[in-house]
């Protein structure tokens, strides 16, 4: 069983930030050593007054520490950037990585990084689409002729192709109906949200394999999906350990109306919990992780196993235990 690591690059306003980029690499190379197959890093903007590493300058430095493990991206904010300077970034990163990169995308949902950007969010699917027509051309290391609504190409090629050929497998994070199914037609992959429940997860799944199925696109796609985790020394600590971080993360989630508890309506620990995270000592994970692979056919999770409160050295501990589990499965 394939298992990725996201990692966590947002701190309160109070913290020092002079250990987390040594950190974060020191969380790379355990998760490498303990047999990870992947390592995943997130986006937002004008996140004040906490404090945080942007993707891309971080996935340069990440880059030189992942060994064989793939590097990608989960997710970055597509409708807002521009698709000319991510390609070339993108193929640069792809080079640094051996040919082991996969390009999350997916559309935002803060209204306040939509203003800042000068872009409508009523406005993201078309961008998002475009974008991606935008970056595919470029890759093919062509001259580009493109009038869209977006951007306009007159003859220009890219700088530096990547290294896979075809270019940078692109995986779309959506967690409605209508967005997986646009997923599966102009997407490589589909990144699923933690905040997803086990049945949600199954019925999503389905429809983006039979939307594949009807646009002719390939079936051997990466069964990937997100979790939030925690591997503990035993099933009653671990849960102890995790409940106030965790809930502190979706209860911002719940402020943008995203996540369980979007409308409203008051977060219970264990309700969200229920068939969404997997949490426990090492014989619960491995149970609960087949489960999942014997029901929804999964190839890869990506797990988010830090939340604030965490300290560093529980992290590393938990990343082992879970390399440990993987292994067995």
């Amino acid at each position: 069983m394939r298992v990725g690591l996201m990692l966590t690059s947002e701190w309160g306003p109070d913290e020092d930030l002079t250990p987390k980029l040594d950190q974060l690499v020191e969380q790379v190379r355990v998760a490498r050593d303990s047999g990870f197959a992947s390592i995943w890093i997130v986006q937002h903007f004008l996140s004040g007054p906490n404090r945080q590493f942007q993707a891309m300058p971080l996935l340069g430095r990440i880059a030189a520490e992942t060994g064989e493990m793939t590097l990608g991206t989960s997710i970055l904010l597509l409708p807002m950037l521009s698709p000319v300077l991510l390609a070339e970034e993108v193929a640069a990163l792809d080079w640094f990585t051996g040919g082991r990169f996969v390009l999350g995308v997916g559309m935002g949902y803060r209204d306040h990084e939509f203003h800042a950007f000068g872009t409508r969010r009523s406005e993201r699917v078309a961008r998002f689409v475009e974008h991606i027509e935008v970056m595919r051309k470029l890759w093919t290391g062509e001259p580009v002729h493109h009038r869209g609504r977006f951007v306009r190409l007159e003859g220009q090629q890219v700088s530096l192709v990547p290294r896979q050929k075809g270019g940078v497998p692109i995986w779309i994070g959506a967690t409605a109906e209508p967005a997986v199914r646009r997923a599966a037609r102009i997407g490589d992959g589909w990144l699923t949200a933690g905040a997803m429940s086990f049945d949600e997860l199954g019925h999503l799944s389905n429809v983006f394999e039979q939307e594949r199925r009807e646009a002719g696109r390939p079936l051997d796609y990466v069964r990937q999906f997100s979790r939030e985790c925690w591997v503990g020394p035993d099933d009653a600590s671990a849960w102890a350990k995790v409940e106030k971080p965790i809930m502190s993360k979706y209860e911002r989630y719940s402020s943008f109306g995203f996540g369980p508890g979007g409308g409203g309506k008051p977060l219970e620990f264990r309700e969200i919990a229920e068939d969404r995270f997997v949490i426990g000592d090492e014989g619960r994970v491995r149970d609960e992780l087949q489960r999942y692979r014997d029901a929804l056919r999964v190839d890869e999770f990506r797990f988010r196993m830090q939340w604030p409160g965490i300290e560093q050295a529980d992290l590393l501990d938990s990343i082992r235990r879970m390399g440990r589990v993987a292994a067995k499965l």
